[in-house]
């Protein structure tokens, strides 16, 4: 379906050109390479009855005001500031899209739509130069939509299409579309929604292209100034006007295409053109930046683009920002002993050479510094998991044609708070620029990352470091590699340790971090390893709140407890596909095998999990770690038996049980039908089997949206005994969006399954992977380990955000009722933020301003704990 719609906006590009033989070829001002701004409102869908307009809520419908959108019954996402449509208004908190993006999220035949959100508003701004206002003359701009728009140049209204005359209120519906765009050829049965994969039956493609509206208006040449000029289009959408069909229905808004163009010699200067040579250019660190942007269309990689998890789909990047936009000085926010980082870019058409960049020492109040020590600088490279400029290398890449420079603040605890600035150099192609940079330390003090109290369970792969370096397993080689990945799970407070003992297992690993040797009474335990490897955890990590002994599986037990929606079965038959493996080593040449263990029940299991549990509690308690962090690993929906789980009650008091389950079945969880079991109390969780649960991983909560601050009060006023981890599975894959992992952690507070190094291996080798969650890794290898990426230090922030958020709550839950619900509204802002960007357009939820967002939550910890500064995000350093 994009495949049409591009080959007819290519084929209007030639009609255009070919109108007038001899005519002089137009300049493109604007053309399929500009990239856009974009700003979306959306609410419940429009409908016209019997001539009026109605709003859809839920199973009814209720009069509409297009004059009054704000109504809560409404429930429109925020508006646009009024003077959007200016030169001057600062745009660069919105999110910017090319083209082709904007096509595939907002265009084809109208997008399927299968929940009560439709697209209401669509806003839209470029920049483009103007060489001489005098000459330019025969300016046009022509726009292809869904529903109707108005054209702004500079701020001024140049002319509209499918719209009325006059003054248009902020949701007044475009011209109704006729029956024919919505119905077959018997004029009333629904044509059917087409969803991002499908194209439209041929013999109704005549009906669906009467939905695509094309209008062109003339800018008069006393709208231009020399320089940069601003041409924003403002889409407005079309009500309903006939049958949708049962499943759903399409947009009545999109956008397909903008051009805006005149005659050669008329005083415009070429898109193309200007884009020419070294220039460097200002994103937010949020933001897709791309060296090559990928040929196909991203949203067609996953069948969830249509629902609700929409917000983790990708756009293509952008590979260069627009020549007219001013650069700005990359400005970001971190609370005391805390992180921020922001990014700028250099590209060039033609490739760059001989990238350098530095910077110098920030300068703060009173004469602090942060020293330039404190400010690492990485470069942003593509590599083959994710379509954007994702690895942050120490070196810039060769001959890439665009290059994200970031800067990365750490500051520490005793850092004076306040504004400080400094100068970023950079250069390419024996061309040199200087962009200045500002950080925002806020007065809030965060606990180091080993005492955050969110709950993180970060997921790595020892063996495929192994693997990928080709070392042998727990060589001195291999935990030298193993130290940068330990390392980057310290940095996000990881509170989750997975001791592999088992070797075929979901994450396939071969490399198990206990061996046994065989003995006349069997196989003994062999803690080598471990040992080493908890030290070198230790150096970088918290002590774990989940020591996790991964020693079961449901292929290797003859009785499984079962729960899936609804289902509950403590205890049933089951046929092992395959037997227990584990390692063995031979002392006299240290050559290991796989041998067979015995399953959970079976003879010798006693003697053979009673020493692998008591040498792992000695380690723990050496460690002074909580014994009660002490559990077993992994069930799922099929887990151990009541039997098993009885004998294991027996053979390990201390140890509870870590779940991977959808939990459907389980007391007080969805779906459940029983009664509660005897063992249940508050905060104590008894699954179906008989397992105290002392993990919880889940694909979902029962929260399905953000956390709201109430809600969170809650749950630190009601703490349970056991650990919860959310997946948030179809939230996020590898290629999302870098803002996606920025908010993850801030839905529930707690995230698990976080890939941090499960890379490609070869091929003939099976895929380590960190199951139940799309995002495998949040590193790629590097000279010696696991080198973090944007995705990477996105998370890092986000699990910032989440400790800067339960600080916020705690603090104000000292306080008197009465001036608890600013701090609250402050807090549920994020709600609005998120919803409003869960739909439609990927990276929408960049619009409402993030950065500010993030600081005024900073600035609000601050201020509740008792430390006042004047300098905040809104009045930055001139």
């Amino acid at each position: 379906m994009g495949r049409t719609f591009r080959w007819i906006a290519v084929a209007g590009w030639i009609a255009w050109g070919l109108a007038a033989p001899g005519a002089v070829a137009d300049v493109e001002a604007v053309n399929a390479e500009t990239p856009w701004r974009a700003y979306l409102v959306h609410g419940p869908n429009l409908l016209r009855e019997d001539g009026a307009l109605k709003v859809q809520q839920r199973h009814r419908t209720a009069a509409f005001d297009p004059a009054a959108p704000d109504d809560d019954k409404n429930r429109f996402t925020r508006m646009p500031p009024a003077n959007w449509p200016k030169a001057d208004f600062d745009d660069t908190c919105w999110a910017r899209y090319t083209p082709d993006d904007l096509l595939d999220y907002m265009g084809d035949y109208g997008i399927a739509i299968f929940g009560r959100a439709w697209p209401a508003l669509l806003c839209i701004r470029t920049a483009f130069g103007v060489a001489d206002p005098a000459k330019a003359a025969d300016v046009k701009v022509e726009v292809t939509c869904l529903g109707g728009g108005v054209v702004y140049v500079n701020g001024r209204e140049v002319g509209r299409g499918f719209l009325p005359p006059g003054a248009l209120a902020p949701l007044a519906p475009a011209q109704d579309y006729p029956v024919e765009a919505y119905t077959t050829d018997d004029g009333a049965t629904a044509l059917p929604v087409l969803q991002s994969t499908s194209e439209p039956d041929p013999k109704w493609l005549g009906r669906y292209r009467k939905r695509v509206r094309t209008f062109s208006v003339r800018v008069p040449g006393d709208m231009l100034v020399k320089g940069r000029n601003v041409l924003a289009v403002e889409l407005h959408r079309s009500a309903v006007a006939g049958p949708l069909g049962r499943r759903g229905g399409w947009s009545h808004l999109g956008i397909h295409r903008v051009a805006l163009t005149g005659r050669r010699d008329g005083g415009l200067i070429p898109y193309a053109e200007a884009a020419r040579g070294v220039r460097v250019w200002s994103a937010a660190a949020e933001e897709q930046v791309t060296d090559s942007p990928p040929e196909q269309s991203l949203i067609r990689r996953s069948m969830f683009k249509t629902f609700i998890w929409a917000r983790g789909m990708p756009v293509k990047g952008i590979r260069m920002g627009n020549p007219f936009d001013p650069v700005r000085p990359v400005r970001m926010a971190t609370p005391r002993n805390g992180v921020c980082s922001g990014q700028v870019v250099l590209s060039d058409p033609a490739g760059l050479a001989d990238v350098t960049a530095a910077v110098g020492p920030l300068q703060g109040p009173s004469g602090a510094v942060i020293p330039a020590a404190g400010v690492k600088i990485r470069y942003a490279v593509r590599h083959a998991a994710v379509h954007y400029c994702d690895a942050l290398m120490p070196d810039p890449p060769k001959g890439a044609k665009t290059v994200p420079v970031w800067a990365i603040v750490e500051v520490p605890a005793d850092q004076a708070f306040g504004w400080y600035t400094g100068r970023l150099s950079l250069s390419a192609g024996g061309k040199a620029f200087s962009v200045g940079v500002q950080v925002l330390v806020t007065g809030h003090v965060l606990p180091d990352a080993r005492d955050f109290t969110s709950d993180i369970g970060v997921m790595h792969s020892p063996d495929t470091i192994a693997r990928h370096y080709k070392v042998q397993p727990w060589s001195d080689a291999h935990f030298c590699l193993l130290e940068p990945s330990l390392a980057l799970m310290g940095q996000l407070g990881n509170d989750g340790l997975h001791v592999q003992v088992i070797t075929r297992n979901q994450f396939n690993w071969r490399t198990p971090l206990v061996r046994f040797v065989k003995t006349p009474d069997g196989l003994r335990p062999d803690f080598t390893v471990l040992r080493k490897y908890v030290a070198a955890y230790a150096r970088h990590c918290a002590a774990p709140k989940v020591f996790c002994l991964y020693i079961w599986d449901a292929n290797c037990a003859k009785r499984v407890a079962n729960v899936y929606e609804g289902r509950q079965i403590p205890s049933r038959a089951f046929t092992p596909r395959m037997p227990l493996m584990v390692e063995a080593v031979d002392p006299a040449n240290g050559t290991v095998s796989e041998v067979e263990a015995p399953r959970i029940g079976d003879e010798g299991s006693e003697g053979f999990y009673r020493a692998l549990i008591d040498g792992a509690r000695q380690i723990v308690e050496q460690r002074r770690w909580a014994v009660r962090s002490i559990m077993l690993g992994l069930g799922g929906d099929n887990r151990p038996s009541q039997e098993a789980a009885a004998l294991m009650k027996q053979w390990a008091p201390c140890a509870r049980w870590d779940l991977l389950s959808h939990f459907s079945g389980d007391p007080g969880a969805l779906f459940y039908r029983g009664p509660l079991l005897a063992q249940l109390k508050a905060g104590k969780l008894i699954a179906v089997g008989g397992l105290e649960v002392g993990l919880k991983e889940h694909p979902w909560t029962a929260e399905a949206r953000v956390l709201t601050a109430l809600q969170i009060e809650q749950r630190l006023a009601n703490p349970t005994e056991f650990i919860e981890f959310g997946t948030a599975r179809w939230l996020w894959q590898d290629y999302s969006p870098p803002f996606v992992f920025r908010t993850l952690p801030l839905l529930w507070g707690n995230l698990g399954r976080i890939g941090l190094d499960f890379w490609e291996t070869a091929r003939d080798a099976p895929r380590n992977k960190s199951y139940f969650t799309q995002s495998s890794s949040l590193t790629v290898a590097g000279p010696k380990g696991a080198v973090p990426t944007v995705r990477f230090q996105m998370m890092r922030e986000g699990v910032q955000d989440m400790e800067v958020r339960l600080a916020v709550i705690r603090a104000y839950d000292k306080l008197p009722a009465e001036k608890r619900p600013p701090y609250r509204a402050l807090l549920d802002e994020l709600i609005r933020r998120m919803d409003g960007g869960r739909y439609f357009l990927s990276q929408h939820e960049l619009g409402y301003d993030w950065p500010s967002y993030a600081a005024r939550v900073q600035e609000a910890a601050a201020e509740l704990a008792g430390v006042h500064s004047h300098a905040t995000w809104q009045r930055p350093p001139k």
